[in-house]
């Protein structure tokens, strides 16, 4: 699980730039003879098997990241969002120091968040810190050039997307790294392709690797037509850190994968979730419940399709950072409870 994890994580798929990731998925779920389809957005989808009420599994392969929004003359790169709301917020947190990744039309050219730090920082700029702490104008990217016109010839313009580029390490039971928003959903789909006995599915089976879910869940709706249910396997909430108050989030690591009920968009399908709550227990597999605030996911749109839908999610510590941080039993266990609710009569 670990080096599969590590290997979707540590792709560079922004949001509308997700070939690499989709081009990995599709190799990987060919190689198991499941039959591959495309949609003109770049959905990929898969039949894993199995027939009766039609059942699409799905996950996004894309990332957070920013955007390049103009290149200084010293040839530094001043960032924008690359999401929704714009410049209202910054992101959280902010990637100070670590290496970026800028994704132009001709390759990716490495990087490093930056701002002005230490000696050279004035009286003015500290006390500013203090009070208002950073703003969209107070950090960039800097890619090593000497000028703009160095930064245009390496391939780079306003609009390219930027993406925090860190290695996916083991640190004790977690594994920590980019994207498992939502690449470790990909990876648990990946496994349940390669674990389940297809002649158990009590569904015809079906497997999504969905594009642009961060700005809007764009891709999903593209994909749920003549499906009969869905199932979105997601990044959780957790919140079994300092600073957090288990009161509103009280979810763990370790304590088994989520059903989560509802969110900030939708319920989810009640009677989908009691059978996977009645397959977790069959299977004897723990799970936690949860409703989430501010989050959304494809499953939004696939209700709105009038396709009856419910979420797996997997827990998640720090989500939307460079260190998202998860448990390696807890995707064990989500495969597990995948498996028991497409095998098991319903």
């Amino acid at each position: 699980m670990f080096e599969l994890v590590k290997t979707l994580t540590e792709l560079v798929g922004p949001t509308g730039h997700e070939a690499p990731v989709q081009e990995w998925i599709a190799r990987r779920w060919g190689e198991m003879d499941l039959p591959i389809t495309r949609t003109s957005l770049g959905n990929v989808v898969a039949r894993l098997g199995g027939c009766g009420p039609k059942l699409l599994i799905g996950a996004h392969a894309d990332e957070i990241s920013f955007r390049v929004k103009s290149i200084d003359p010293g040839g530094f790169l001043w960032l924008t969002a690359g999401r929704g709301r714009g410049e209202q917020r910054l992101p959280e947190p902010v990637p100070l120091g670590l290496p970026a990744a800028v994704v132009t039309s001709e390759g990716m050219i490495e990087g490093t968040f930056a701002t002005v730090t230490g000696h050279v920082m004035t009286r003015h700029q500290r006390a500013h810190y203090e009070r208002h702490g950073l703003d969209w104008m107070d950090f960039y990217v800097d890619v090593g050039a000497r000028s703009r016109v160095e930064v245009e010839a390496m391939g780079i313009h306003p609009g390219c997307p930027v993406v925090n580029l860190v290695p996916t390490r083991r640190n004790g039971k977690n594994i920590v790294g980019k994207a498992m928003d939502d690449r470790a959903g990909l990876a648990l789909m990946t496994a349940l392709a390669e674990t389940v006995d297809r002649g158990r599915l009590q569904y015809e089976v079906w497997l999504a690797s969905t594009v642009m879910e961060e700005i809007g869940l764009i891709g999903a709706r593209s994909v749920v037509g003549g499906f009969d249910l869905g199932l979105i396997v997601e990044v959780g909430l957790s919140g079994d850190i300092p600073l957090v108050d288990d009161r509103q989030v009280p979810v763990a690591l370790g304590r088994g994968p989520i059903l989560v009920h509802q969110d900030t968009a939708v319920p989810y399908s009640a009677a989908l979730t009691q059978r996977m709550a009645r397959c977790a227990a069959a299977s004897e597999v723990p799970v936690q419940h949860a409703v989430f605030q501010n989050f959304a996911s494809d499953g939004r749109e696939w209700i709105q399709e009038g396709v009856p839908t419910a979420m797996i999610a997997f827990p998640c510590r720090y989500t939307h950072s460079p260190y998202e941080t998860v448990d390696e039993g807890d995707l064990r266990a989500c495969v597990e409870l995948l498996t028991a609710f497409v095998t098991l009569r319903p």
